[in-house]
């Protein structure tokens, strides 16, 4: 998919710059946007973490 070329792309220009530590291993793209009908975001848009903690569990848990 080229938009995770893309990403990947920055994400291995950025961690040139950063501690071993710092550095970006893994990352995920959500299928879908963060949604304020779905109770994923604030009004200001602000993430709710303990609903994406929920929700997107597994994509999560695939990281680590």
């Amino acid at each position: 998919m080229e938009v995770t070329r893309l990403i990947q792309a920055e994400v291995d220009r950025i961690n040139q710059q950063l501690a071993r530590v710092e550095k970006i291993r893994k990352f995920a793209i959500l299928a879908k946007e963060l949604d304020q009908d779905d109770d994923e975001v604030t009004a200001t848009m602000k993430v709710r973490r303990s609903t994406i903690e929920k929700r997107f569990k597994k994509v999560i848990d695939s990281l680590y």
